[in-house]
């Protein structure tokens, strides 16, 4: 009985540190620092491994949607301010979810085909259902 508990401790030992190494060498801090900032462009950079030529030219898109993005934003919440009709609402919704994929898309396309899926498979689920009460993030899947 002595030896079976010795080599069962000896056992969970080592898988204690067999997990404790692994997770140290597969942590990446600045990934972590990211997404607990909320730096969304600096977690997409590591995420997908962007190179700088693809991380600015994602960060030009990012930049010149943020612009459409709040049209959207603006329209919604004054449609939603004066109480516009139901099929109004929702077209202002549809709108913005359409333009939101069709930049996902953008992006995506500018990444190495393999990250730029896998972004799309992170992305486009948090906006089929957007309720249009805040921006859409990825926090959740972090």
């Amino acid at each position: 009985m002595k030896n079976l508990l010795v080599t069962l401790s000896v056992a969970v030992a080592a898988c204690a540190l067999a997990f404790a190494l692994c997770y140290r060498m597969s942590d990446e801090p600045a990934l972590r620092r990211a997404a607990r900032e909320g730096d969304a462009l600096a977690w997409l950079r590591m995420e997908f491994r962007l190179s700088d030529a693809q991380f600015a030219a994602i960060k030009k898109l990012h930049d010149d949607y943020g612009v459409v993005c709040g049209e959207h934003c603006t329209a919604i919440m004054a449609a939603r301010n004066r109480q516009a009709p139901a099929a109004e609402l929702r077209a202002l919704e549809v709108a913005c979810v359409d333009a939101m994929t069709a930049h996902f898309r953008q992006v995506a396309a500018l990444m190495a085909p393999g990250e730029g899926e896998r972004y799309l498979a992170t992305v486009l689920p948090l906006v089929q259902d957007h309720d249009h009460s805040a921006a859409p993030t990825v926090r959740g899947k972090l």
